[in-house]
């Protein structure tokens, strides 16, 4: 039968590469999705199909070469072929269409949202219904095709919404807070590889044992002060130790001069705190305003850098 589903988008407030290293981060659910629809198909075989407008893959004026699309298609193959054989289906028949509004290699997990989507499409085309732990688990077989060795922090804040503490392998922990954090999102337009990026910080860690434990110990106490910040509602602090969380990413190497330049106009503009999210490298920083001048006069300062600017808000649902 016909079946949709559709996810988040996300960004993490502290703790990107050193989760991957078992230290806590914290991750919020941005209202920025992917949706897939999957209909019956008598083909035989798992056909995938995408809408993804040229500008969220880079800022070329040309189409992606068929290899970058590929790239991009294939971990929703992977993801519909886990899924079916997860819910033991003899029907491998389907078409799979993804349309996307999350720019793709820009921290925003977009390959999470379009994993976890396709995921809870697939078996509901079949009459399964998974669980956010099933969908939790099925997701690391694409991701890890995609990304590597990723902490699963992008595919947990997708299905479950919200604002979550994460810690390897699997600890999930919502976290009610009376008032979201007020973002916003500049994205650089340098797209890049998360792999690459996780892989080389991971290689530097095995190689400076000593650094890397003290920032790890830093990052948990920043991902700790971060959660009480936001429960009390405590935006200065939650700004400061943002900033301190990028000057972390920046000392290990996945920032760069653009996105160090993104966050120092940020924060010159009035922003509270402001920091690269995701893997790095490129991609997108993020900014914390807390009213509505000060966000326009942001919003204003990053796009005259070049920036463009995404207006998020909390998702509190996750995968639907």
């Amino acid at each position: 039968m016909t079946a949709s589903s559709r996810a988040p988008g996300k960004i993490i407030l502290s703790g990107e590469h050193f989760v991957v290293l078992g230290a806590p981060a914290v991750a919020m659910a941005v209202n920025l999705y992917s949706k897939i629809e999957v209909r019956p198909s008598q083909s035989g075989q798992i056909e995938v199909t995408a809408d993804i407008p040229l500008h969220l893959v880079s800022k070329a004026d040309k189409r992606p070469p068929a290899s970058e699309k590929q790239e991009l298609l294939e971990p929703l193959r992977l993801a519909a072929k886990a899924t079916l054989d997860h819910i033991e289906s003899r029907d491998r028949s389907l078409h799979l269409d993804a349309s996307c509004q999350i720019p793709i290699g820009a921290g925003l997990g977009s390959s999470a949202s379009t994993t976890v989507a396709t995921i809870s499409a697939v078996a509901k085309s079949r009459g399964a219904k998974l669980d956010r732990r099933g969908i939790f688990k099925l997701a690391f077989i694409p991701e890890n095709y995609l990304h590597g060795k990723p902490s699963g922090i992008d595919q947990a804040t997708c299905i479950y919404g919200g604002i979550i503490q994460f810690r390897k392998p699997s600890s999930i922990k919502a976290l009610n807070v009376k008032r979201p954090p007020s973002i916003l999102v500049c994205d650089s337009g340098v797209h890049r590889s998360t792999k690459a990026l996780v892989g080389s910080v991971v290689k530097r860690s095995q190689k400076q044992i000593g650094r890397f434990q003290r920032h790890i110990d830093e990052i948990t106490t920043i991902s700790n002060a971060v959660i009480k910040a936001l429960r009390s509602e405590d935006d200065l602090e939650l700004g400061l130790l943002m900033n301190r969380n990028h000057e972390l990413l920046r000392q290990i190497g996945v920032s760069t001069p653009g996105l160090d330049g993104l966050v120092a106009e940020a924060r010159k503009a009035g922003a509270l705190g402001a920091k690269l999210t995701g893997a790095g490298g490129g991609g997108c920083i993020i900014a914390l305003v807390d009213d509505d001048k000060i966000r326009s006069n942001v919003a204003r300062k990053l796009r005259k850098k070049g920036g463009t600017l995404y207006n998020v808000s909390l998702d509190p649902k996750g995968v639907e």
